[in-house]
């Protein structure tokens, strides 16, 4: 309201101005609108080289889980997108735009399991955890927790379905998230934890400050920072999937910016401080396309030409045989029971 009065007051200005001189009032609008632009509502633009305030351990870890995360998010979108009745298409749909699930099923409102897809599943399904739904959110929005199996861990997404207030029963996909980090461009820099424990390693010992961090305390006041002890410290954020957070951490000491390291060019051994043999060509002289020289082989004389094997007189041809027409019964009468009659009752 306030720019829209000084838009106003400056545009009377002008005009006033303008009635006593030779300006004209179209002088006055292009004069007017060229001070909105400049001071109002200036343009936006965006600096897409600009790297911002960030750590250098920061951008590191985003591009890292760059992948990972943006799997997360477009099944968090799926599952709260998901049909109340899911059938067949909907389930094989879901397998193929998400080929790292483990798989799909449907558990009614009893937590008994009616459908599964795949129907072998090497861990032990258990979805019961799910079934009651988190106070401090929605009754409809998704629910998640990870399982820690000592096949690996677990991550269960679950969508409820309510019918009539009574909800009927919940749709559930579940992951192993080491399937999910081989779409990280670097799967080994990067840690994932929730709070039941480290969910993905990486290429780190379990003494690290995130295996050993309370996650279930930490993360109900914050939602990133810096764990650890100086000389290893791991800066770490959360992505929540419904009331599930998971966190990754990279420690602050190995990040860097993604850049492409241009390949080293072979170098020649007179440039390594070698020496090259006297009447050998330099690589930079030879041909790639010419084969080096063969060794010299020992003479052997020719073989000695054998004379030609006599020709073989041709056999004659057998004679052609004829066979017989096969005797057969004309319109052969197939065989049929006889009827039992049952006796007449007395």
């Amino acid at each position: 309201m306030q720019r829209i009065l000084l838009l106003l007051i400056i545009l009377l200005a002008h005009v006033v101005s303008g009635c006593g001189s030779s300006q004209t009032i179209k002088d006055s609008w292009k004069f007017t609108t060229r001070q909105y632009r400049t001071y109002l509502n200036t343009p936006a633009s965006i600096d897409f080289d600009d790297k911002g305030s960030c750590e250098v351990y920061e951008v590191a870890l985003g591009d890292a889980v760059l992948k990972v995360d943006e799997n997360i998010l477009a099944l968090i979108r799926a599952m709260e997108n998901s049909d109340h009745n899911p059938g067949p298409p909907w389930v094989m749909s879901m397998m193929q735009r998400f080929p790292w699930l483990s798989g799909v099923a449907l558990v009614d409102g009893d937590g008994v399991l009616n459908a599964q897809y795949p129907e072998y599943f090497a861990k032990t399904f258990d979805a019961s955890p799910l079934l009651e739904a988190d106070q401090k959110q929605r009754m409809g929005e998704l629910r998640a927790y990870v399982q820690m199996d000592p096949a690996g861990p677990e991550v269960y997404v679950a969508n409820p379905v309510f019918g009539q207030d009574k909800m009927r029963g919940i749709i559930v996909a579940y992951f192993d998230p080491r399937a999910l980090v081989m779409y990280s461009s670097d799967p080994g820099s990067f840690m994932i934890a929730s709070p039941a424990g480290v969910v993905w390693p990486g290429n780190f010992s379990s003494g690290s400050p995130v295996s050993s961090t309370d996650w279930a305390t930490l993360l109900t006041s914050k939602s990133c920072g810096i764990v650890g002890s100086e000389g290893n410290e791991f800066f770490w954020t959360s992505r929540y999937i419904g009331n599930l957070p998971l966190v990754y951490a990279m420690p602050t000491s190995s990040g860097r910016f993604p850049e492409a390291q241009p390949d080293a060019a072979p170098q020649s051994p007179q440039a390594q401080g070698g020496q090259l043999e006297p009447g050998v060509p330099s690589p930079e002289q030879a041909s790639p396309a010419t084969p080096p020289p063969a060794p010299p082989q020992a003479f052997e004389p020719a073989p000695a030409a054998q004379p030609p094997a006599p020709a073989q007189a041709a056999l004659p041809a057998p004679p052609p045989v004829e066979y017989a027409p096969l005797e057969t019964e004309p319109n052969p009468v197939p065989y049929l029971p006889p009827v039992q009659r049952r006796p007449a009752a007395p």
